[in-house]
């Protein structure tokens, strides 16, 4: 065998080893787009929301559809989110084709991941041929950027799939995000494409390309942040093409925003600007942004730092940039650009994670366009022999292994990435949940109105036309008082709906006059709450009713504490303070059930606190005593009915172990009270009852006493409990004559 056949056959076998080297430094980036693929198809056709914002989305499409503004004067008719319009235009277009539904904003968001994949790759191949187009002496290259390539786009569609669940499976819901991505990402590929062009061609795809980084603005705002970019770098490519880059996106942003301002009556601009700057800016979560972004795939930040470092001495050494450098120092200055606009995103009130998605967007585009501009690096700086053994073999070597490395190092931190989807997919049972919500706010509609602030759009599931703002509208409008949102407050004042229906965030200073107008009803089951599985874990938890402080028809009030005094009865310790309540007191859930404004708690001063209330004496003029109760289920907690002797009529001495229960200045006056000799607080226990188990949704108790008819009684409330649960709700005493 000749020495030529040998090498022919070492080099055979070096290729083949290379190409599966290759083929297996890719299979962790493929594993991790399958990783994702799966999160995102099986999501793909949820009836519900996964992200309490994407049903916000579809009602601002739905508007659109019906021919209203999106940016009307704020009230409780709507309220928009804080972007601007082209997502929910693009699903009302669609709409009006397929139908407005969850599954084709997501479908919408699955395109642009694909485009964004798409572009990705392309961005990284594209970067390998270049860095084979020319070695250090202008002759034709070897094959190496390709091969540096393949590794690299399989790195670069990875790293977007290992961020999902870093950022919650921010890429795949009804949102803006991904689309607003394919716009940014494909608005600079087409742009450095353009500035190469010749003549009026360039010019004209120049424009294109301006015009779609310009409209990336409508998508989302920060948008402006890349048209910027994209003119920073067409300044360095082709700055004479600047002015024309310049005059279109500035006809669109401005002349745009312009138009839309002047058709909403000022409005967008409130919306998508104004509103922001009365918002919190926290700089603490700026600054640590950076470590955030840059600290999570280390590989990647190191591979990209890496490969500037060596274009940047390959350079110097060359006099021009090394071959398939270019995408390398076009993508980090884009990642460079993005992590600035993810860090304002995630300093801003109220932000998610889904603001660090345009930098690791184009990080991962960097890191993959990292590995063929090593191989082109490599290749200059190894380039220092006169020889030809040592212009080719030692060069290729020394790229082989720098890109080997590089390469072996993004391989690994997808390895050490691996993720389960399983959590990001709902199941059968948010489906049923939702399934069964959807039916009890159907049930729920046969009163009126209903409003399903975190969720409007499950309103319009239930067949309800009005659909009402969203609460982060709300928040948005009322935070800091700036804006008054038209009918807010009226409409809780005039029990406009039947039943507002929260979820497991108590109402706050957003809903101001909410607790004086509604009380909290029931809580749902947890077979009525579907789960979100990417942004706040918020569920439908509590349906708030109108305040009726009428009694039932029938009924005779016993007690219903809608002066909120308790100065009539009887205390012993101080577990049940001496008033009744509006709302839970400190270190108390959400108390449901109550009737009327007041309900009576034995928490305050906490759980371990004791005491007991002994109610005026009655009569029991009736066949039925109920009443509300909850709390915890230890047997120290309970409500007991005492039989009573007849009174003796004569002074009323002050009750030597009875403490005050009220001040004197709110005591009546003792000449206008009749006199009766009460007997001990204690009298002969006739029923009882306490909580079945820990809740603090009440619940109707229901005693006969048809047998007691015309006796004397009295009820005393019971808190001899200490330990956690260790408290007692109760309300409306009513007596039935039936």
């Amino acid at each position: 065998m000749t020495a030529s056949a040998s090498g022919d056959r070492a080099q055979a076998w070096g290729a083949r080893a290379a190409a599966l080297a290759c083929a297996l430094l890719a299979v962790p980036g493929l594993v991790q787009l399958a990783l994702m693929a799966y999160a995102v198809l099986l999501r793909l056709g949820h009836p519900y929301d996964l992200e309490w914002m994407e049903g916000g989305m579809l009602a601002h499409a739905a508007r659109l559809a019906e021919g209203h503004s999106i940016y009307p004067a704020p009230s409780i008719e709507f309220i928009p989110y804080l972007y601007t319009p082209l997502y929910p235009a693009l699903l009302a277009v669609l709409g009006s084709i397929f139908g407005l539904s969850y599954a084709l904003g997501r479908t919408l968001s699955l395109l642009a991941l694909v485009a964004l994949c798409a572009l990705a790759v392309a961005v990284v191949r594209r970067a390998g041929r270049d860095a084979d187009s020319a070695d250090d002496g202008g002759a034709a290259g070897g094959a190496l950027g390709a091969a540096a390539s393949r590794p690299g786009a399989a790195a670069a569609v990875g790293l977007l799939a290992a961020t999902y669940p870093w950022l919650e499976g921010w890429h795949d819901i009804v949102r803006a995000d991904s689309v607003f991505l394919a716009m940014i990402v494909a608005g600079l590929v087409w742009l450095e494409r353009a500035a190469a062009l010749p003549g009026r061609r360039g010019q004209l795809e120049v424009a294109g390309a301006a015009a779609l980084l310009a409209l990336s603005f409508f998508c989302k705002q920060t948008g402006v942040l890349y048209v910027a970019c994209g003119g920073a770098l067409l300044l360095c490519w082709q700055w004479r093409r600047v002015p024309v880059y310049v005059l279109v996106a500035g006809v669109i942003g401005l002349g745009g925003t312009g138009l839309l301002s002047a058709l909403t009556g000022g409005w967008f601009w409130t919306y998508v600007y104004e509103v922001h700057q009365a918002h919190d800016f926290n700089i603490d979560r700026f600054y640590s942004s950076f470590g955030y972004i840059l600290g999570q795939f280390p590989a990647m930040t190191a591979t990209i730092a890496l490969a500037l470092v060596a274009v940047a001495i390959g350079a110097l050494r060359r006099r021009a940039l090394p071959p398939g450098s270019r995408a390398l120092l076009v993508w980090s200055f884009v990642f460079a650009v993005s992590c600035v606009v993810g860090a304002l995103g995630w300093g801003t009130q109220w932000a998610h994670f889904n603001a660090y998605l345009p930098a690791m967007m184009s990080g991962a585009i960097a890191a993959g366009a990292a590995l063929p501009a090593l191989a082109g690096c490599a290749r200059i700086l190894a380039g220092t022999g006169t020889s030809a053994q040592t212009r080719t073999d030692g060069p290729n070597r020394l790229a082989q292994g720098a890109m080997w490395l590089a390469a072996l190092a993004l391989a690994a931190q997808l390895v050490a990435a691996r993720w389960d989807p399983r959590p990001f997919v709902p199941t059968d049972a948010d489906v049923a949940a939702g399934d069964a919500l959807i039916a009890e706010l159907r049930a729920l509609r046969a009163d009126g109105e209903i409003y399903v602030p975190f969720h409007p759009w499950y309103a319009r599931l239930a067949g309800q036309d009005a659909i009402y703002s969203h609460r982060m509208g709300i928040m948005d409008m009322r935070y800091g008082n700036g804006w008054q949102v038209a009918g807010l407050r009226e409409a809780f004042r005039e029990h406009r709906f039947a039943a507002v229906v929260f979820d497991n965030r108590a109402p706050g200073w957003e809903f101001p006059t909410l607790a004086r107008h509604y009380r909290p009803d029931r809580r749902l089951p947890a077979s009525m709450r579907p789960r979100l599985y990417t942004g706040a874990k918020v569920v439908p938890e509590t349906v708030w009713r109108p305040i009726d402080t009428a009694p039932p028809p029938g009924a005779r009030v016993l007690f219903d504490f809608e002066d909120g005094r308790l100065h009539d009865w009887q205390h012993e310790g101080s577990s049940f303070g001496r008033r009744a309540v509006r709302k839970p007191v400190a270190g108390q859930g959400l108390v449901a059930g109550f009737r009327g404004r007041y309900f009576v708690t034995s928490m305050h001063r906490g759980d371990a606190s004791t005491g007991t209330i002994a109610s005026p004496p009655f009569r029991i003029e009736g066949k039925r005593l109920s009443f509300r109760l909850s709390g915890g289920s230890d047997p120290g907690l309970r409500v007991e009915l005492h039989l009573l002797p007849e009174p003796t009529l004569g002074p009323d001495p002050e009750p030597e172990s009875e403490p005050d229960s009220e001040p004197r200045s709110e005591r009546q006056p003792r000449r206008a009270r009749k006199r009766e000799r009460e007997p001990p607080v204690r009298g002969e226990i006739v029923r009882t009852a306490r909580p079945e188990h820990d809740s603090e949704v009440m619940s109707e108790v229901s005693w006969d006493v048809s047998d007691l008819r015309g006796r004397r009684a009295r009820l005393v409330l019971v808190d001899q409990a200490t330990g956690s649960w260790g408290h007692l709700n109760v309300d409306d005493f009513l007596l039935w004559p039936e």
